[in-house]
């Protein structure tokens, strides 16, 4: 049984798609509900948004996911967290996902189903990996990196903190993903991408510069 009920950060559809699968393995009793600036009332699903983000001590015995999917928003809501405590932070997986004894995973991490993880894969702490995921051999993913539905990474890739990975984007074996760098819809990379670059297409190539992370 579950010392601590689990609430999520976020109740748009990347947050209920979380607490559906936190619930495909848990009793219903374990998840309290939401917190939401833009939001209240309840979901479409009719789970309860219980206040806004600065509200979380009011429930500081329970765990928190801040499922937010876009890292520069996730970053500034655990940010916001941090500054009014100490929030346990918990993780969510879908029970068809079964990783290897050598992964490390870190605080905070959302994997959804269908995701295919092999071995001696590390994953940073609040990182988003959505669903039909293939995640190779040895790769290192940085904290808050954030990987789209159907992408697939191949064997040694890297990424650093804040890397956003695109719905079917395709990266080859052993590249070097920089800090903050976004991988658009589809795009298959050949080479390593440069912190702070959005690159699209086939080969990818530069679109435009983020925000340095």
């Amino acid at each position: 049984m579950r010392k601590r009920k689990l609430i999520i950060v976020g109740a748009s559809g990347h947050g209920r798609e979380v607490a559906y699968t936190f619930l495909l393995n848990h009793p219903a009793e374990d998840f309290l509900g939401f917190l939401d600036d833009a939001s209240q009332g309840t979901t479409p699903e009719g789970w309860p948004i219980l206040g806004k983000v600065e509200d979380w001590p009011h429930w500081k015995e329970s765990e928190f996911i801040v499922a937010i999917n876009d890292p520069r928003a996730r970053r500034s809501v655990v940010a916001i967290m941090k500054s009014l405590g100490a929030p346990d932070w918990g993780g969510v997986i879908h029970p068809s996902v079964l990783p290897h004894p050598s992964v490390k995973l870190g605080c905070g991490f959302m994997i959804l189903g269908g995701v295919a993880m092999t071995v001696n894969i590390t994953l940073g702490n609040f990182v988003s990996i959505n669903r039909l995921v293939a995640l190779g051999h040895d790769c290192v993913l940085g904290d808050f990196t954030a990987i789209g539905p159907l992408a697939s990474i191949s064997g040694n890739v890297s990424s650093g903190c804040g890397v956003d990975i695109g719905t079917s984007a395709a990266i080859r074996q052993g590249v070097s993903l920089g800090e903050g760098c976004g991988i658009g819809m589809g795009a298959v990379v050949v080479g390593d991408v440069p912190n702070n670059e959005l690159v699209v297409g086939n080969p990818a190539r530069l679109l435009r510069m983020l925000t340095p992370w």
